[in-house]
Protein backbone atom coordinates (compact mmCIF):
# COMPACT_ATOMS: atom_id res chain seq x y z
CA UNK A 1 0.00 0.00 0.00
CA UNK A 2 1.06 3.64 -1.05
CA UNK A 3 2.32 5.70 2.26
CA UNK A 4 0.63 8.90 2.80
CA UNK A 5 -3.01 10.50 2.82
CA UNK A 6 -6.04 9.04 2.03
CA UNK A 7 -8.69 11.15 -0.46
CA UNK A 8 -12.25 9.71 -0.96
CA UNK A 9 -14.76 9.87 -3.33
CA UNK A 10 -18.44 8.72 -2.59
CA UNK A 11 -21.51 10.30 -4.53
CA UNK A 12 -24.65 11.15 -2.43
CA UNK A 13 -24.69 8.26 -0.40
CA UNK A 14 -26.77 9.44 2.72
CA UNK A 15 -29.75 7.34 3.48
CA UNK A 16 -29.06 4.84 0.62
CA UNK A 17 -26.16 3.13 1.28
CA UNK A 18 -25.75 3.40 5.07
CA UNK A 19 -24.09 -0.12 5.63
CA UNK A 20 -21.28 1.73 3.29
CA UNK A 21 -21.02 5.17 5.21
CA UNK A 22 -21.18 3.60 8.31
CA UNK A 23 -17.94 1.77 7.40
CA UNK A 24 -16.69 5.09 6.24
CA UNK A 25 -17.08 6.33 9.61
CA UNK A 26 -15.68 3.71 11.26
CA UNK A 27 -12.68 3.18 9.34
CA UNK A 28 -10.99 6.31 7.36
CA UNK A 29 -8.21 6.59 8.27
CA UNK A 30 -7.74 10.16 10.66
CA UNK A 31 -5.82 11.93 7.75
CA UNK A 32 -9.04 11.16 4.98
CA UNK A 33 -10.56 13.98 3.16
CA UNK A 34 -14.19 13.06 1.66
CA UNK A 35 -14.81 14.36 -1.64
CA UNK A 36 -18.64 13.61 -2.46
CA UNK A 37 -20.70 14.48 -5.54
CA UNK A 38 -24.79 14.00 -5.62
CA UNK A 39 -25.57 14.20 -9.03
CA UNK A 40 -28.75 11.82 -8.46
CA UNK A 41 -30.44 14.14 -6.01
CA UNK A 42 -29.51 16.99 -8.38
CA UNK A 43 -31.06 15.48 -10.99
CA UNK A 44 -33.92 14.96 -8.79
CA UNK A 45 -34.69 18.60 -7.69
CA UNK A 46 -34.27 19.82 -11.29
CA UNK A 47 -36.55 17.86 -12.42
CA UNK A 48 -38.65 18.77 -9.64
CA UNK A 49 -37.97 22.54 -10.68
CA UNK A 50 -38.85 21.91 -14.62
CA UNK A 51 -35.15 22.15 -15.25
CA UNK A 52 -33.73 20.40 -18.04
CA UNK A 53 -30.50 17.99 -17.66
CA UNK A 54 -27.93 17.53 -20.29
CA UNK A 55 -24.95 15.73 -20.63
CA UNK A 56 -21.65 15.50 -22.55
CA UNK A 57 -18.78 13.22 -22.20
CA UNK A 58 -20.51 12.54 -18.66
CA UNK A 59 -19.83 16.18 -17.65
CA UNK A 60 -23.35 18.12 -16.55
CA UNK A 61 -24.16 20.79 -18.53
CA UNK A 62 -24.33 23.44 -15.75
CA UNK A 63 -26.67 26.68 -17.10
CA UNK A 64 -27.10 29.14 -14.65
CA UNK A 65 -30.28 27.77 -13.37
CA UNK A 66 -28.42 24.68 -12.83
CA UNK A 67 -25.91 26.03 -11.12
CA UNK A 68 -28.41 27.11 -8.53
CA UNK A 69 -29.69 23.62 -7.92
CA UNK A 70 -26.18 22.36 -7.72
CA UNK A 71 -24.79 24.45 -5.18
CA UNK A 72 -28.54 23.98 -3.16
CA UNK A 73 -28.13 20.54 -2.92
CA UNK A 74 -24.70 20.03 -2.66
CA UNK A 75 -23.67 22.47 -0.30
CA UNK A 76 -26.88 22.33 1.26
CA UNK A 77 -29.20 18.94 1.67
CA UNK A 78 -26.52 16.37 0.63
CA UNK A 79 -23.30 17.99 2.52
CA UNK A 80 -25.77 18.31 6.05
CA UNK A 81 -27.41 14.58 5.20
CA UNK A 82 -23.60 13.17 4.84
CA UNK A 83 -21.97 15.50 7.96
CA UNK A 84 -25.00 14.47 10.02
CA UNK A 85 -24.53 10.92 9.09
CA UNK A 86 -21.48 10.44 9.79
CA UNK A 87 -22.06 12.34 13.21
CA UNK A 88 -24.24 9.33 14.19
CA UNK A 89 -21.57 7.40 13.57
CA UNK A 90 -19.36 8.96 15.99
CA UNK A 91 -16.91 10.49 13.24
CA UNK A 92 -16.98 14.58 13.58
CA UNK A 93 -17.24 15.82 10.23
CA UNK A 94 -17.15 19.51 8.77
CA UNK A 95 -19.47 19.79 5.23
CA UNK A 96 -17.07 22.20 2.79
CA UNK A 97 -17.00 23.68 -0.21
CA UNK A 98 -14.04 24.91 -2.72
CA UNK A 99 -15.14 28.60 -1.58
CA UNK A 100 -14.66 27.86 1.89
CA UNK A 101 -10.91 29.53 2.31
CA UNK A 102 -10.69 28.92 -1.11
CA UNK A 103 -9.81 25.53 -0.63
CA UNK A 104 -9.95 24.88 -4.87
CA UNK A 105 -8.50 27.18 -7.06
CA UNK A 106 -10.91 26.68 -10.42
CA UNK A 107 -11.17 27.90 -14.08
CA UNK A 108 -13.87 27.70 -16.71
CA UNK A 109 -14.01 24.81 -18.90
CA UNK A 110 -15.62 24.56 -22.88
CA UNK A 111 -18.13 27.17 -22.94
CA UNK A 112 -20.66 24.63 -23.95
CA UNK A 113 -20.28 22.56 -20.92
CA UNK A 114 -21.24 26.34 -18.87
CA UNK A 115 -20.64 27.34 -15.27
CA UNK A 116 -18.08 24.53 -15.41
CA UNK A 117 -14.65 24.83 -13.91
CA UNK A 118 -11.65 22.62 -13.36
CA UNK A 119 -9.47 22.33 -10.69
CA UNK A 120 -5.92 24.50 -10.91
CA UNK A 121 -4.85 24.60 -7.33
CA UNK A 122 -5.88 22.74 -3.97
CA UNK A 123 -5.12 24.62 -0.58
CA UNK A 124 -3.32 21.31 0.90
CA UNK A 125 -2.17 23.29 4.29
CA UNK A 126 -5.45 23.83 4.89
CA UNK A 127 -7.17 20.91 4.48
CA UNK A 128 -4.56 18.99 6.46
CA UNK A 129 -4.79 21.14 8.93
CA UNK A 130 -8.56 20.83 9.35
CA UNK A 131 -7.80 16.92 9.20
CA UNK A 132 -5.11 17.74 12.28
CA UNK A 133 -7.76 19.21 14.66
CA UNK A 134 -9.66 15.29 14.29
CA UNK A 135 -12.33 16.84 11.91
CA UNK A 136 -13.17 14.97 8.75
CA UNK A 137 -13.24 17.19 5.59
CA UNK A 138 -16.90 16.70 3.48
CA UNK A 139 -15.85 18.72 0.39
CA UNK A 140 -18.34 19.70 -2.16
CA UNK A 141 -17.29 20.08 -5.76
CA UNK A 142 -18.47 23.65 -6.18
CA UNK A 143 -15.73 26.71 -6.48
CA UNK A 144 -14.72 29.78 -7.42
CA UNK A 145 -12.69 31.34 -10.55
CA UNK A 146 -9.54 34.07 -10.24
CA UNK A 147 -12.41 36.08 -11.11
CA UNK A 148 -15.41 35.06 -8.55
CA UNK A 149 -17.23 33.69 -10.47
CA UNK A 150 -19.09 30.59 -8.89
CA UNK A 151 -18.54 26.88 -10.94
CA UNK A 152 -19.38 23.14 -10.45
CA UNK A 153 -16.67 20.61 -10.83
CA UNK A 154 -16.84 16.91 -11.85
CA UNK A 155 -16.58 15.63 -8.17
CA UNK A 156 -14.56 12.74 -9.67
CA UNK A 157 -12.33 15.50 -11.29
CA UNK A 158 -12.47 17.03 -7.84
CA UNK A 159 -11.25 14.12 -5.90
CA UNK A 160 -8.44 13.20 -8.06
CA UNK A 161 -7.11 16.83 -8.27
CA UNK A 162 -7.25 16.82 -4.45
CA UNK A 163 -5.60 13.30 -4.07
CA UNK A 164 -3.00 14.74 -6.87
CA UNK A 165 -2.19 17.73 -4.85
CA UNK A 166 -2.15 15.75 -1.28
CA UNK A 167 -0.51 12.19 -2.41
CA UNK A 168 -0.94 8.69 -1.16
CA UNK A 169 -3.81 7.47 -1.71
CA UNK A 170 -7.08 7.69 -4.20
CA UNK A 171 -10.43 5.45 -3.77
CA UNK A 172 -12.88 6.23 -6.20
CA UNK A 173 -16.30 4.89 -5.14
CA UNK A 174 -18.99 4.03 -7.57
CA UNK A 175 -22.34 1.74 -7.94
CA UNK A 176 -20.39 -0.84 -9.51
CA UNK A 177 -17.95 -3.53 -8.87
CA UNK A 178 -15.20 -1.53 -10.40
CA UNK A 179 -13.82 -1.03 -14.35
CA UNK A 180 -15.56 -3.64 -16.53
CA UNK A 181 -14.81 -4.85 -20.16
CA UNK A 182 -17.04 -7.47 -21.32
CA UNK A 183 -18.99 -8.05 -18.83
CA UNK A 184 -15.91 -8.86 -16.34
CA UNK A 185 -14.55 -7.02 -13.82
CA UNK A 186 -10.87 -5.40 -14.82
CA UNK A 187 -8.57 -5.88 -11.45
CA UNK A 188 -5.91 -4.08 -12.69
CA UNK A 189 -5.74 -1.50 -15.36
CA UNK A 190 -2.58 0.97 -17.16
CA UNK A 191 -2.81 3.93 -18.50
CA UNK A 192 -2.74 2.07 -22.03
CA UNK A 193 -6.26 0.23 -21.47
CA UNK A 194 -7.97 3.20 -19.47
CA UNK A 195 -7.22 5.36 -22.81
CA UNK A 196 -8.42 2.69 -25.13
CA UNK A 197 -11.61 2.12 -23.16
CA UNK A 198 -11.88 6.14 -23.54
CA UNK A 199 -11.60 5.91 -27.20
CA UNK A 200 -13.35 2.82 -28.13
CA UNK A 201 -16.58 3.49 -26.36
CA UNK A 202 -16.08 0.63 -23.85
CA UNK A 203 -16.02 2.95 -21.05
CA UNK A 204 -19.61 3.93 -20.69
CA UNK A 205 -20.85 7.71 -19.90
CA UNK A 206 -20.85 7.49 -16.22
CA UNK A 207 -17.12 5.94 -16.05
CA UNK A 208 -15.58 7.64 -18.50
CA UNK A 209 -14.86 11.23 -16.18
CA UNK A 210 -13.73 8.61 -13.60
CA UNK A 211 -10.89 6.60 -15.84
CA UNK A 212 -10.13 10.25 -16.86
CA UNK A 213 -9.76 11.54 -12.81
CA UNK A 214 -7.77 8.32 -12.21
CA UNK A 215 -5.40 8.34 -14.72
CA UNK A 216 -4.59 11.96 -13.45
CA UNK A 217 -4.13 11.11 -10.09
CA UNK A 218 -1.97 7.96 -11.21
CA UNK A 219 0.32 10.15 -13.17
CA UNK A 220 0.44 12.14 -10.00
CA UNK A 221 1.78 9.27 -8.29
CA UNK A 222 -1.05 7.84 -5.89
CA UNK A 223 -2.50 4.68 -5.45
CA UNK A 224 -6.04 4.78 -7.53
CA UNK A 225 -8.37 2.40 -6.84
CA UNK A 226 -11.99 2.63 -8.56
CA UNK A 227 -14.62 0.47 -6.09
CA UNK A 228 -17.61 -0.09 -5.22
CA UNK A 229 -18.78 2.19 -2.81
CA UNK A 230 -22.17 0.21 -2.00
CA UNK A 231 -20.14 -2.47 -0.32
CA UNK A 232 -19.26 -2.37 3.00
CA UNK A 233 -17.15 -5.46 2.83
CA UNK A 234 -15.05 -3.98 -0.02
CA UNK A 235 -14.73 -0.68 0.56
CA UNK A 236 -13.19 -1.80 3.93
CA UNK A 237 -10.57 -3.49 2.05
CA UNK A 238 -9.87 -0.54 0.23
CA UNK A 239 -9.84 1.61 2.80
CA UNK A 240 -7.68 -1.05 4.71
CA UNK A 241 -5.13 -0.97 1.66
CA UNK A 242 -5.96 -4.80 0.63
CA UNK A 243 -6.89 -5.55 -3.35
CA UNK A 244 -10.36 -4.25 -4.31
CA UNK A 245 -12.29 -3.25 -7.08
CA UNK A 246 -9.78 -1.79 -9.93
CA UNK A 247 -6.27 -0.53 -9.37
CA UNK A 248 -5.38 2.26 -11.94
CA UNK A 249 -2.13 2.71 -12.60
CA UNK A 250 0.03 5.21 -14.94
CA UNK A 251 2.50 2.31 -16.00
Amino acid sequence: MTGGPTTIKIGGIAGTHDDALRTLARQAPADAVIVHGGGQEIERWSRRLGIEQRRHEGLRVTDLDTLEVVIAVLAGLVSTRLVAALAMEGRAAVGLTGVDGHLLRLRARDPGLGAVGEVVGVDVERLEALAGTGLLPVLAPVGVDDDGALLNVNADEAAAAVGAARGGRLLLCTDVAGVQRDGRLVDRLDAAGAEAMLADGSATDGMRPKLRAALHAARAGCEVRIVDGRDPAGLAAALAGAAAGTLVTAA
